[in-house]
């Protein structure tokens, strides 16, 4: 080649340094570009992590029915005097000052549990202490109290047992009620995975393209580099036939011209190889640790018939996440709807309830025995019963519940039939790229034909290089055509899985 710059850009394209030796470029097979795509990718790192995200929420909301545990303790004092003398009467009585040291401490444990019909158990223990001191100091005499009195509570300690249930026999009665968001929340987590695979039929699909693209551009510039040498050989022929008498001077220039346009054509073909390898280089390995080349080793061919398109729409709607999270989602607001049903009944609990009390002691080992023993057993059932009377929040809420599942109907509807258009569209782009490469094919062979029978005649006298020159311009051009319809039939093949909602699973 005459232009110098031509021999640079392949190093370039192999990632060579000057004084230092290019790693070994890495193999990589059409399928094994995709599973990279799966892990490395960035796109795909955010996609796992926002499926997680989601995939918390229902052990998020699973923390409704742990068991609570609750505990308090307390310790106070307080000092003061007879607070109304004359209700007392302690004033009067003893013609003196009252003065009051209150002692009080308490303590509490106990434990509560929804369970998955709305009901409440609860059981609590609490015991206290509870002590007053009592002085008073007689004023009869001006010089001084001549008699005091105190006296102390006898039996400051208390304690009581009680385990009580609370069920809800109206509103929040029933597991549809208790579980509601529970059971929506885990739909939208089963949405979250159609929606990560939806993200990654997205990024296998790029993947694709940018591996198809760099096959491309690799078989480009063979193409280029033949149709260059054609041009090369041709001129040396010509400027041997000028030489020797056989050819006129005259024909050198459209020769050189075409030479010229065929050494700036390569140039633009080893550009995009490097632009293209360059980028899925930089979408496979984000992280920089990368290889210096890629050699690919799958070439563009014919792949197997595809399925009827009637049974490729049917699985399009069994396999295609979009048509996967909107039925979930469906999913989601029929469980909330049963939640705003509940809630516009009127309210009415039972509570059931045991208790094992104790009476009044000196010390707090009696309490215990008074529990043990059970000496003050007790129960009480009752009913409690609420309702609003116009109740316009909940019958709204019953409202929006039942219009978000009319519309979720709508979205399941809308999105199938996207999807079928969308898989006839795909089912006819890949009918239509199969037939262009057996018509690509054809002419590619015509082509070859047509440039052998003009340089034959080229050689018997019976036409000149310029015709030459076109049929191999038109056999590079052939090639191109060729190339280009076995890259989109690889390319149609890719959007059909996508369609039918199985990429992924062709690619694990």
């Amino acid at each position: 080649m005459r232009n110098p710059c031509l021999l640079l850009l392949p190093l370039l394209a192999a990632g060579t340094v000057w004084g230092t030796e290019a790693p070994a470029p890495m193999r990589l097979s059409h399928k094994a570009a995709l599973r990279l795509g799966l892990t490395n990718l960035l796109q795909a790192r955010i996609a796992r992590e926002i499926r997680e995200q989601l995939r918390q929420a229902p052990e998020a909301e699973m923390g409704i029915f742990d068991w609570q545990l609750n505990a308090s303790a307390s310790n106070g004092k307080l000092e003061y005097g007879d607070l109304n003398p004359r209700f007392s009467g302690l004033s009067n009585l003893y013609l003196t000052n009252f003065n009051t040291m209150q002692d009080a401490r308490s303590a509490s444990l106990g434990l509560t549990k929804l369970d998955a019909f709305g009901g409440t158990v609860n059981l609590n223990f609490s015991t206290g202490f509870n002590a007053s001191s009592y002085l008073v100091n007689n004023q009869t005499l001006p010089i001084g109290p001549s008699a005091s009195l105190a006296f102390d509570t006898l039996n400051p300690y208390t304690g009581s047992v009680s385990l009580s249930y609370t069920q809800p026999l109206l509103r929040g009665f029933g597991r549809s009620a208790t579980e509601a968001k529970l059971r929506a929340a885990l739909e939208e987590a089963r949405g979250a995975g159609e929606g990560y695979r939806a993200r990654m039929q997205e990024l296998l699909t790029r993947v694709d393209n940018l591996y198809w693209d760099q096959v491309y551009a690799h078989q480009n510039l063979e193409n280029k580099q033949i149709a260059l040498k054609l041009a090369q050989t041709h001129l040396e022929e010509d400027q041997e036939k000028v030489k020797a008498g056989m050819l006129a001077p005259i024909e050198l220039p459209q020769v050189e011209a075409t030479v010229a346009e065929r050494e700036k054509q390569l140039l633009a073909a080893q550009a995009l190889l490097v632009n293209s390898q360059a980028a899925l280089l930089e979408t496979l390995f984000p992280d920089g640790d990368r290889p210096s080349a890629l050699e690919l080793t799958d070439a563009p061919a014919p792949g197997a018939e595809p399925v009827a398109l009637a049974q490729a729409k049917r699985i399009a709607v069994a396999h295609r996440p979009e048509i996967g999270q909107a039925q979930y989602s469906l999913a989601a607001n029929r469980s909330l709807e049963k939640a705003a049903t509940s809630a516009i009944l009127p309210k009415l609990d039972t509570q059931l309830a045991v208790l094992r009390d104790t009476t009044s002691h000196s010390d707090v080992n009696a309490v215990f025995n008074d529990w043990s023993q059970g000496r003050y057993p007790g129960y009480y059932v009752g009913l409690s019963f609420s309702f609003p009377l116009q109740n316009r929040t909940s019958r709204a809420r019953l409202a929006q519940a039942r219009s978000a599942i009319r519309s979720s109907q709508y979205l399941v509807q809308d999105t199938v039939t996207s999807v079928n258009l969308d898989v006839e569209q795909a089912y006819t782009d890949l009918i239509t790229a199969r037939k262009q490469v057996e018509a690509a094919d054809k002419a590619l062979a015509f082509r070859k034909e047509s440039l052998e029978a003009e340089m034959s005649k080229l050689e018997n006298g019976m036409t000149t290089p310029f015709f030459v020159l076109q049929r191999q311009d038109e056999l590079d051009q052939a090639r191109t055509a060729d190339l280009e319809a076995r890259i989109a039939a690889e390319k149609a093949q890719t959007n059909l899985a996508r369609a039918m909602g199985i990429l992924v699973e062709t690619v694990e």
